[in-house]
């Protein structure tokens, strides 16, 4: 059976979406916290980003229809997890619509969903705070963001 070699470093690869649903953009948030984050999860040895996409949405919220997903963007990241630790990620992010009808829930215990008028974001206390400015570029001229890490 083939196998995976074992990686040489430890980014992480996470595939995230964000969600629009008419003209509000929906947030995940862990409860009790004030910040903000997009939708997703890690990206599975085998799988593609948009299948991790999926995967990692039908986990949080369940399996609702969305419209195709759309690539808008990425984001890297490095941030400190404690003293002695340091994470690097590697953000993939895809938009896609809900049904206006459908009511965001977490399946989640720790999770909870934020709705909010799109000319919010700019207001928001959202994580990685780069990935903020691309979405707020992207949804002012839709398009392409790379962010990268500042040196």
């Amino acid at each position: 059976m083939q196998q995976y070699n074992k990686p040489k470093s430890s980014i992480h690869v996470i595939s995230r979406c964000l969600l629009m649903q008419e003209n509000d953009l929906i947030f995940c948030r862990a409860k009790g916290e004030k910040w903000l984050f997009l939708p997703g999860g890690h990206v599975e040895d085998g799988e593609s980003a948009e299948v991790a996409l999926k995967r990692e949405l039908c986990e949080e919220i369940g399996d609702y229809k969305y419209s195709e997903f759309n690539f808008i963007g990425v984001c890297e990241n490095i941030f400190s997890l404690d003293d002695n630790n340091l994470q690097h990620e590697i953000n993939i992010v895809f938009s896609a619509k809900v049904n206006g009808t459908i009511k965001i829930s977490s399946r989640e215990r720790h999770l909870e969903f934020v709705k909010m008028p799109k000319g919010e974001i700019v207001n928001i206390q959202m994580l990685p705070t780069s990935l903020k400015a691309g979405l707020i570029e992207w949804i002012n001229d839709k398009k392409f963001f790379y962010k990268g890490l500042s040196c």
